[in-house]
Order: C-alpha cells, then structure tokens, then sequence
C-alpha cells in the first residue's frame, strides 16, 4: 500500500501542474493526504486479522473444570495457561482499494487549506480517468499482515504519457511498471500465555484474576498487555446429587497490543476490550475430569495506524512526508464450544482444551491449589 500511494504521487512528479500555465502541485501535500486516505480505506483490512486472532487467543482457557465446593471456605489456585490460535484461510488476504471519491472544500477559494484539497481532487479525477480508460485497476487481492507476498497495482505509463500534462520521461522513467502491496508475515498461529489466580469460594462463587505486563510472545504480533476478571458460579450446588458440576461464568478482559510492522516501522496500536459468557459443566473420575463448555464472546477495539515513506522511497523523491495517522475500529462476535480434561494429581491439576468456533483455539496448563 506504502509504495502504492507514492507511485501515483509521482505522477505529478514535485513540480507537476495541475494547469501547466498556472498552479503548481504542492506534492508533500498531496502525498499525505492521499496516503492517509488509502490508509483510511485499507488500515483495517490489513490489520485487523492481528488484532481478532490475538484477542481471541487470550480470551481463551478461562476454566478448566466446573467444580465450586458447596461450603465457604478459603482457597487459591495459581496457574500459567498458554493458548493457541489458528489463522483463518480468509484471514490472509482481503480486497485493497484506492479512494477516488473527490473531498468536499469548504475553505475559502484559493486559501491554502482550500487548493490543498483542490489539488487532491485533481489527483483522483486523473486517477478516474486512468480508470474510464481500462488502464487502472482500482481494486486487487492482497495480503492481511498475516498473509504472503502482496499483490500490487499496476502503473498505467502509457496513459498518463498521453494524457496527463506536466510529466516528463525522466519522471515517468522512474515509475516501476508494477507497485507492490505490503507483504504480510505468513502466519499459521498467534500464541499467548497468562498467569491467572482463582480465589474461591463464597456461596458457590470464585474470583478470577489473571494479568500480563507488556511482552512480546510473537514477533509478529508485537507487544501484547491484558488484564482480565470473571466471576464463575456452581449453580448446581443448589441441586440435590446432581449427577454432573455445572456452573456459568462471565468474564471481561482488557488488551493492548503495540505494533511496528516492515521496513518502515509502520505503528500500530489497538486497545481491545472483549466480554464472554458460558456455561460449563464437568464430571470427575478418580483423577481424570472431561469438561465441556459453550460461550459468547464479543469484541470491540479501537486503535490507530501510524505510517511514513520507506527509506528508499524517500531517497527517490528527495523528502519525508510527515507521519500519517489513520483510525483502527473493529467488532466481533463468536459463539464457542470447548472440550478439555484435567488430571489431578495432588494438590495440581494438569488440563488441555480445544475451542471450536470461527477459530480453532487449543489450550493448556498446570494450576496449584493452596487450602486454608
């Protein structure tokens, strides 16, 4: 996408006129705006896989078991619970577009706020008519940041040297004939892991904590923060010899993630708050206890996507544009199923798990239990 905005940019080249008699293209400006728009219009869909399988991931493994004792008494159980999330197959590519709606100017004619966004007008209506013409494609498959190699728009030369005034051939010349989109990392699984502490129990019900600092589990996904609570209760402590524990749950959790993506340091951060209900229910065995579980999960985060000129680029062109900031919003919703065992073994409990829902999620840990 980077290379992409500064390719048409360079049509105009830094010192193009809009009128070859009488204005001159401000081209930092209108690299800036315009990149900020194509960045508007494709921010998410190249990111936004990151930020759903991160979140999804972490939201995981909340129980292991549905046993609350009846009686009120003191207790904790501390354990590490790392999860694994699968990326989806249509989570490694989406459709890029480049904006070509014309901005409305409300500016004062011929301010300097007003032919900025004349001269970006201008730009989109040689950008249409490159389109009218059959010599511009607007729309391509690309990479999400967990995808292969970008896809790429190809340059229409032989049109704008027909067509667009105040291009020369040295300009023209230094056109690639094909500019590629950002490639992604080529990603199966984002992984996590997260301490957590349960404090129980009064009438049934059990506190949870667990918590992470700012680390780095993946390269990829950068650094990553949450924190999280839930309140678990054994509603079948009020039934008589219920032939299985079954208890509900509602949890919320916080995250943060902080991001630099390719050569240029592309910045991306995204604060992330996701709720979950279930129900759960488990039966033990001596050592062994199966547990199943059926939840609904919703998550909304809002974020923001910093970017510049690569460094070669910059060479190219002769300057930098200053650093471009573009929104990051995004919801979703899932409903899961999980399957898991947990052996018992004194006073630890060992257990894995697997989600099943639009993500297959797997799951595992140890916990230790300290009685009072």
């Amino acid at each position: 996408m980077r290379t992409a905005i500064i390719a048409f940019v360079l049509l105009l080249g830094t010192s193009a006129a809009v009128n070859a008699q009488t204005v001159q293209i401000d081209t930092k400006a209108l690299l800036e705006d315009y990149s900020r728009e194509l960045f508007s219009a494709n921010a998410t869909g190249f990111m936004s896989p990151l930020v759903i399988v991160s979140n999804v991931g972490a939201n995981d493994a909340f129980y292991n078991r549905a046993f609350v004792p009846k009686e009120n008494r003191l207790y904790v159980d501390v354990s590490v619970r790392s999860m694994m999330a699968w990326v989806l197959d249509e989570e490694r590519s989406f459709e890029a577009i480049l904006p070509l709606e014309d901005q409305p100017n409300p500016h004062p004619i011929l301010s300097p706020e007003w032919f900025r966004v004349f001269q970006l007008n201008y730009f989109k209506a040689q950008l249409r008519g490159a389109v009218a013409a059959g010599e511009l494609e607007t729309r391509v498959q690309t990479a999400t940041v967990f995808g292969g190699a970008g896809s790429g728009f190809t340059i229409p030369k032989d049109y704008i040297r027909e067509n667009v005034a105040g291009i020369d051939s040295v300009t023209l010349a230094r056109l690639p004939s094909q500019l590629a989109l950002t490639a992604g990392t080529n990603q199966d699984m984002v992984v996590a892991a997260v301490p957590q502490i349960t404090i129980g129990s009064y009438y049934s019900t059990e506190l949870l904590l667990r918590y992470i600092p700012p680390v780095v589990f993946d390269e990829n996904v950068g650094k990553f923060s949450f924190y999280g609570v839930a309140v678990k209760h054994a509603f079948t402590n009020w039934l008589d010899n219920p032939p299985f524990d079954a208890a509900v749950q509602i949890g919320f959790q916080h995250s943060r993630i902080t991001n630099e993506v390719g050569v240029t340091k592309a910045k991306l951060e995204a604060s992330t708050d996701l709720f979950a209900i279930n129900v759960h229910a488990s039966r033990r065995w001596n050592w062994i206890e199966p547990y199943v579980g059926f939840s609904f999960e919703s998550l909304s985060s809002e974020g923001s996507y910093t970017f510049t000129l690569p460094a070669n680029i910059k060479e190219e062109i002769g300057y930098d544009i200053d650093p471009q900031t573009v929104p990051v919003s995004l919801e979703d919703q899932a409903i899961k199923g999980t399957i898991g065992v947990t052996a018992h073994v004194g006073s630890a409990q060992i257990f894995a798990g697997m989600g099943i829902a639009k993500h297959l999620i797997f799951s595992g840990g140890v916990a230790w239990r300290w009685n009072k």
